[in-house]
C-alpha cells in the first residue's frame, strides 16, 4: 500500500469538503454546489489510483481508502450541519436544502430526528468510498500496448 498516494488522494477531498463547508456562496449555486460535493470521491479516488501505479486492483484499493477517508469526513460535517442549525453555508446549505425535500414521513423525523439525519450522512460517506474506489480502479495505470507489427 502507498500511503503516499492514499494521503494525497485523501487530501483532494479533504480540500473539497472544506471549501464546502466554510466558503458561503450564492443561494443560485447552493443546490448544484452540494450535489457536486457528493462527487469528491470521484477525485479523490482517482489522485489514489494515479499515483498508486500498477493494475485496476491496486487503484481500485488505493482509493477505496482514500474515498473511505473523506467519506468519513463528509458524514461527519454532513451530520454536524444537520443537527445544528446555522452551521451550514455554501455547499453544506445546498446539500441540507436536498435532504430536506425528501419526503420522510412526519412520526419518523419526530421519533428518529437525529437517527435518521446519521444514516443519511453515513450513506453519502459510503457513496464517496465508493466512488473513490471505482475511480481509482479506473485510474490504475494497466496500460494497454498496441499490437506488434506481424
Amino acid at each position: 500500500m502507498r500511503w503516499t498516494a492514499v494521503a494525497a488522494g485523501a487530501l483532494v477531498e479533504l480540500f473539497a469538503i472544506a471549501l464546502g463547508a466554510t466558503v458561503p456562496l450564492p443561494l443560485d449555486v447552493r443546490v448544484t454546489a452540494g450535489l457536486a460535493l457528493l462527487t469528491v470521491g470521484i477525485a479523490g479516488g482517482y489522485v489514489a489510483g494515479r499515483l498508486a501505479g500498477g493494475t485496476w486492483k491496486t487503484g481500485l484499493r488505493h482509493g477505496l481508502v482514500a474515498g473511505t477517508f473523506g467519506g468519513v469526513v463528509f458524514a461527519t460535517v454532513l451530520y454536524y450541519t444537520m443537527t445544528h442549525p446555522g452551521s451550514e453555508v455554501g455547499a453544506y446549505w445546498g446539500l441540507n436544502f436536498a435532504i430536506s425535500r425528501i419526503d420522510f414521513p412526519p412520526w419518523l423525523v419526530d421519533r428518529y430526528g437525529r437517527t435518521l439525519a446519521a444514516l443519511v450522512a453515513a450513506l453519502g460517506g459510503v457513496a464517496l468510498a465508493l466512488e473513490g474506489a471505482i475511480a481509482g480502479g479506473a485510474a490504475g495505470t494497466a496500460r494497454v500496448e498496441p499490437p506488434e507489427p506481424t
